[in-house]
């Protein structure tokens, strides 16, 4: 019976953390527990893989760019004593709270706060690729930076 490549994806990485897309296509297919009909199986498994994770469909794999290539990791679990969420002071239109307030009021949400946490992932999942370009930007100003003091 085979498996679906996304499922095999995880129990990869696990094994072996930091690597490509395509070297996981690579090594569900060598497996033999995964298939392709696609004229290019590897590309297309791993299309698949980048795809899935950049819209935030595998919350338990998270990629990060590294000499110009994407890596993929799992997700870890916060540390003993690590606060996951980190209180932040904002300011907000009267439309922008309404817009919490509906949330809450249809049950999406249990409180502003609630609402607001789901808005932001919801936006980080959606604008993905801009974040990691600007991610990359900050990394290039703290090379420059690095150098230069």
């Amino acid at each position: 019976m085979q498996r679906g490549f996304m499922e095999l994806v995880p129990s990869i990485i696990k094994e072996f953390p930091g690597e490509t897309a395509e070297f996981y296509a690579r090594e569900a297919l060598d497996s033999g527990i995964v298939s392709s009909d696609a004229k290019d199986p590897v590309l297309s498994l791993a299309n698949t893989l980048a795809k899935q994770v950049r819209e935030g469909r595998e919350p338990g794999i998270r990629r990060e760019q590294i000499g110009g290539k994407y890596r993929y990791f799992l997700v870890s679990e916060p540390d003993e004593g690590h606060l996951e969420n980190i209180a932040v002071q904002i300011f907000l239109s009267t439309q922008e709270i309404e817009v919490l307030d509906n949330l809450v009021a249809v049950g999406k949400c249990k409180n502003r706060s609630d609402a607001i946490m789901w808005l932001a992932r919801e936006g980080i999942k959606a604008r993905g690729g801009y974040l990691d370009k600007v991610a990359d930007t900050r990394k290039q100003i703290e090379r420059i930076k690095a150098a230069v003091l």
